[in-house]
């Protein structure tokens, strides 16, 4: 069995989620960096595109279900790997959970779950913040009446207000709640998923059923940036800046590594309240907080630039955390990327 840490020979790793929207990008970058890189991928599904891109391929439950954190605990002690690299939200919390699963197997590329957990319920990640930094006004409701009398108290119908669920991902119910859309222009010239939601669409759609739990916060304006630090407890090593350009299908299909001195040290100063480790993604609307990713994210990468390949190489004692820190130089600002949609036969 492959001792977690050792660095020798070429690196092992098992990739998780790699059915994710940034896998092809992940994958195809970290073999750029270290072809002879051996990578094993696993998916809940048997079409995720890692299946043609990995050196190997297994299909394993959901991360929600009974049997997950098992399955992969088996797989890397059967491929030898030396990191256990999760990609997606719903991974990354099960298996910080079941860290000690890992001990003498493989060294687990996760935050302590405390902190994977306070970013995964966004109520409870404000809640970790409050009274330390910049936050929206916000607050947790479990009613259709409660939802009413909180944006009221955030000034609506006169400000727009959000709503979403706290532990949330892709976008899925997420709306702004406004009076000021065009509703002859969102029924004939939006998308069916528009985002925008009038108080008594709401009240018609939800009619006498219950509600869910939502987190329902001040509509942020501004420019949507994206803050990718690479971090070890908190300390941030080395990270860059994107700003959007674009969203389809509840995605950011575009961006540009800008530079961002002073969001840099926003990123910085959330994970002092938050320290985690690893690849972060911190998005902002207008400098304030919106959610905090503690995983890999869409990252613009170069021939001179992967952190998560530095993350590897940290984890496994290749290089050394001064080292990362002096590649901060090679981020390439000014470079943007764009996600198309491609297919694949079998």
């Amino acid at each position: 069995m492959n001792n977690p840490g050792v660095a020798s020979g070429a690196m092992r790793i098992l990739l998780t989620g790699v059915g994710c929207p940034g896998a092809h990008a992940l994958i195809t970058s970290l073999k750029r960096q270290s072809p002879e890189l051996w990578i094993a991928g696993t998916d809940a599904s048997p079409q995720a595109i890692g299946r043609w891109l990995c050196d190997d391929f297994a299909q394993v439950p959901w991360a929600h279900d009974e049997g997950y954190v098992d399955a992969v605990v088996e797989l890397a002690q059967r491929w030898e790997v030396e990191v256990v690299f999760p990609q997606t939200s719903w991974e990354m919390f099960e298996l910080s959970k079941a860290a000690d699963h890992f001990e003498g197997v493989a060294t687990l590329l996760a935050s302590p779950h405390e902190q994977v957990a306070a970013c995964e319920d966004k109520f409870a990640m404000y809640d970790a913040l409050k009274g330390k930094m910049e936050l929206p006004r916000y607050g947790l409701v479990h009613s259709l009446a409660e939802l009413e009398a909180t944006a009221a108290a955030l000034g609506y119908p006169e400000r727009d207000v959000v709503f979403k669920p706290p532990r949330g991902k892709g976008s899925r119910g997420v709306r702004v709640l406004t009076e000021h859309a065009d509703r002859y222009e969102l029924l004939f010239e939006e998308r069916p998923f528009a985002r925008y939601i009038s108080l008594q669409e709401l009240r018609t759609t939800v009619g006498d059923r219950e509600i869910p739990p939502l987190l329902v916060m001040e509509y942020l304006e501004g420019e949507e940036h994206k803050i990718d630090p690479l971090a070890r407890g908190g300390e941030v090593l080395l990270g860059t800046v994107k700003r959007r350009l674009n969203y389809a299908s509840g995605l950011a299909m575009g961006f540009e590594i800008i530079e961002a001195p002073e969001l840099l040290a926003y990123g910085a100063e959330v994970l002092r309240h938050i320290p985690l480790d690893w690849c972060v993604d911190i998005s902002t609307r207008g400098g304030v907080l919106m959610e905090i990713n503690p995983r890999v994210s869409t990252f613009i990468y170069s021939e001179n630039w992967c952190p998560p390949w530095l993350a590897l190489q940290l984890a496994t004692g290749r290089i050394s955390a001064d080292e990362v820190c002096a590649r901060q130089s090679d981020a390439p600002v000014g470079t943007r990327m764009f996600r198309y949609y491609c297919q694949q036969e079998f």
